[in-house]
Order: structure tokens, then C-alpha cells, then sequence
């Protein structure tokens, strides 16, 4: 493929993401699925025309760059008003699904594969949390009332920091080779805490930074991005939890003005608010997005249905998880929740960009059975997003029917 082709087609893919955006409005389908299936047409399975090989060591460069900014962006997102406001019925819902996720899909995979315990554990940490990319659009356009709505966005965004922090401590276990359970619990603890507390000193430090010398200079957002990678590379030198780290530092970017109230941090700003304006979330954003659209065309190539038998186990590890969620919904919503809303709630299990590109990070590097692992994760985001779609579809369907009557 020559040069003007490749970019040619790097601008199309982005064209096109913003399409089937606007078609999810008619169609119900997530945009992520189209981009999935575009990497399967060019990839390997039909058209040959690319190959997860050929990006070699910019592979891994891109899993990492898309990973920290998706890191980021997710940190960033995290409003501490809404968490307090709605925490209690979201957290249980969080909680309990995400365990409910996490033993179906270790169990089963430990049951019905040859991987060893710590590459089934981690997968179901990977696959615990819900897609946010997934769930906030299919939840607009369902139009459920204030209440579910945001139950549902807080249960995807703090699935995704849980499955993000519990994977990352997990897999930092098998680079080690550890496979003690109270020791991964206790390095997990401690990894998360020092990560916590440098990702959040250096976002204090930055947000402070920014305002007393940066304060009139131009083109300065890309410069917070910029400084994340600077985290997680400093904290991956120091064997230290670099995720973690970031997403933090993005978490406290996103309430910077909740932290600035301290009386310590108003002597160094003077009394006033540093704030992350819109303009600055829109670019995070925007990146996201950018990166989402390459990845996920990335995960297309990346399939391999050759291997009816990991697709098979991902389909049977998918059905579980959507029932298990079923009964694990029924008993957390209470019974005043309007019947539809009950059942749109209990269908919300699609994974999505976290677990992709978490199960990247085996492959990138080069942990036994990191191919395995890789494909069945891959599996279950396009599974879990298609039947997300279609029992979604299915449910309006049947209230407007009822409706009607």
C-alpha cells in the first residue's frame, strides 16, 4: 500500500466513524461495531489488505499512546459532584456486577481453555467493567428517565477505573510471576496508593504550574496530554503502577477546582479557581475519539475466526455474564423502576475500548499465551456490544408495540 493510499484511508476511517455516530440515531447500532467490522474486511479474514504485523513495533507504541489518552480522558470525565450525588445505588450496581462478570468469565475460561489461573484472572478483571463509549449513547437515545440515566453512566465510568485498576495490578503480577492471591492483593494496595498519590501531587502540581507561569501562554492543551505520558513513562521506569497514575492525575484535572478549595492550595493560587475549561475537555475528547476509530479497526484486523473454538467459549462467556447481570439487576433495582428501565438496565454489559486495549498489553510484552488472551477479550467486546445492540433494539421495540395498545 503506498503512502497517499494509507492516508487517503486514515481519513476516510475517521469520515466514516462520524457516519455511522449519526446513523446509531436510526439504526441503534454503536459505532464501534462498523469499525470493527471494517477491520475484519480488510484484515486478513477477506481482503488481506492489512495485517496486525504490519504496524510491528508501532503496535505496541500505539496500544500505549491509545491507552494513556483513553486513561486520561476517562479521569478527567469523572465529576466528584456526580459520583457523591448518585454513589450509593451505583456503586452496588458497579460492585456486584462487576464480581458477578469477573467470576462467570474467569471460571468458565479456566474451565473450557488450558490457561493457567493468573491469564483467567486476568481476563475476567478485563472484561468486568461496561463500556462507557458503548453505554451513554445507546442510554440517550432510549431517552430512560435522570435517575437510571445517571445510575448507568457512573456504573460504566467507575466499572471501567475499577476493571482498570484491578487488570493493572494483576498483570503487573504475571510480568513478575507472582502467584501468590494475598500478595497480588497487597501489592495491588500498595501500587495503587503510590500511584494514587503521585498521579494526583502532579496533577495538583501542574494545574498550579499552568496557572501562575503558564498562564498566558497559547497552544497549551496538548501540553496536560503531554505531561501525562511523561507520568506514565517516569512511573513506568520506577516499576511503579503508570495507569493508575494517570488516570488519577486526570481525575484530579477533571475537580481541579474541588481540590483548590484546600487552604494549603489557595496560598498557591491566590484565592482563585483553576479550572479545565471546555475547550480543553472537547480536544481530550476529540483525541479519544480519533484513537477509538484506529483502535477498533485495529481489533477488526486483529480477529481471528479461525479459531471457532476460543470464539465459541467467548460467545458461551458473553451469554453467562448478560444473565448473570439479568439477576444481579433484578435484585439491586427496586421494584418502583418502571419495567423497561429494569430491563434496558440489565442488558448494559457491552465491553468496549478498556478491555481491548487492556488485553493488548500481554502481547506487547510478550507474556505467555498473550495471543490466546488477546483473542478471546477481542471476542467478547464484539460479541458483548452485538448482543447489547440487539436485545436494546429488541426491548423499545416491544414498549413501542405496548405502548400502542
Amino acid at each position: 500500500m503506498s503512502v497517499s493510499t494509507a492516508i487517503i484511508a486514515l481519513g476516510c476511517l475517521i469520515f466514516l466513524s462520524h457516519i455511522f455516530n449519526a446513523l446509531f440515531k436510526r439504526t441503534k447500532i454503536p459505532s464501534v461495531i462498523f469499525l470493527i467490522c471494517i477491520g475484519i474486511f480488510i484484515g486478513p479474514m477477506i481482503m488481506n489488505w492489512a495485517e496486525p504485523k504490519f504496524l510491528g513495533n508501532f503496535g505496541n507504541v500505539f496500544t500505549t499512546i491509545t491507552f494513556i489518552v483513553i486513561l486520561f480522558d476517562s479521569g478527567t470525565e469523572l465529576n466528584i459532584y456526580d459520583i457523591r450525588r448518585s454513589i450509593g445505588r451505583a456503586t452496588a450496581l458497579t460492585v456486584t456486577c462487576f464480581i458477578e462478570t469477573f467470576v462467570i468469565s474467569s471460571s468458565v475460561i479456566f474451565i473450557f481453555t488450558d490457561l493457567d489461573i493468573m491469564s483467567c484472572i486476568f481476563i475476567g478483571s478485563v472484561v468486568g467493567g461496561t463500556a462507557v463509549a458503548i453505554v451513554i449513547p445507546v442510554v440517550k437515545q432510549l431517552k430512560l428517565r435522570e435517575k437510571p440515566t445517571t445510575i448507568l453512566s457512573l456504573e460504566s465510568a467507575l466499572s471501567s477505573v475499577l476493571s482498570l485498576i484491578i487488570s493493572l495490578a494483576v498483570f503487573e503480577n504475571m510480568r513478575s510471576g507472582e502467584m501468590n492471591i494475598v500478595n497480588i492483593i497487597i501489592n495491588m494496595i500498595v501500587s495503587f496508593a503510590v500511584a494514587s498519590i503521585f498521579g494526583a501531587v502532579l496533577g495538583v502540581a501542574w494545574a498550579i504550574f499552568q496557572h501562575r507561569v503558564l498562564k498566558d501562554a497559547k497552544n497549551m492543551m496538548f501540553a496536560s496530554f503531554a505531561f501525562a505520558f511523561i507520568i506514565y513513562g517516569i512511573c513506568d521506569q520506577l516499576n511503579l503502577n503508570g495507569g493508575t497514575a494517570v488516570l488519577v492525575y486526570g481525575i484530579t484535572l477533571g475537580n481541579i477546582n474541588y481540590f483548590s478549595r484546600n487552604k494549603i492550595l489557595k496560598k498557591f493560587t491566590s484565592g482563585k479557581k483553576l479550572i479545565l475549561n471546555e475547550n480543553h475537555r472537547t480536544f481530550f475528547s476529540e483525541i479519544g475519539f480519533v484513537l477509538q476509530t484506529y483502535f477498533f479497526v485495529y481489533v477488526g484486523i486483529s480477529l481471528k475466526f479461525s479459531d471457532i473454538n476460543l470464539f465459541m467459549i467467548s460467545m458461551i462467556v458473553s451469554v453467562f455474564i448478560f444473565t448473570g447481570r439479568h439477576f444481579v439487576t433484578r435484585f439491586i433495582i427496586s421494584g418502583e423502576t418502571p419495567e423497561f428501565e429494569r430491563e434496558i438496565i440489565s442488558i448494559m454489559a457491552p465491553k468496549g475500548l478498556v478491555a481491548a486495549v487492556m488485553a493488548s498489553l500481554p502481547l506487547q510484552y510478550g507474556l505467555a499465551n498473550s495471543d490466546k488472551i488477546q483473542g478471546i477479550v477481542y471476542y467478547i467486546v464484539f460479541i458483548s456490544i452485538l448482543l447489547c445492540s440487539f436485545l436494546a433494539a429488541n426491548i423499545k421495540r416491544q414498549k413501542e408495540k405496548f405502548d400502542k395498545k
